[in-house]
């Protein structure tokens, strides 16, 4: 998913909910570079790399 933002425009929760992101995704690669993924996570069905407030117990 991509979203650009007009300059200075506040990202608030309302838009992130818009844009259906409520979650991040990092990622490490083996070349020691970082991916960034804005996501939206089900809390009734969540990834299985999901850790902290939506985690399966």
């Amino acid at each position: 998913m991509t979203f650009i933002l007009q300059e200075r425009e506040v990202l608030i929760c309302k838009r992130l909910n818009e844009l259906e992101i409520n979650g991040i995704r990092l990622t490490k690669f083996k070349t020691g570079e970082i991916g960034i993924e804005f996501i939206w996570i089900d809390t009734e069905n969540p990834p299985h790399d999901t850790i902290g407030w939506v985690a399966k117990k």
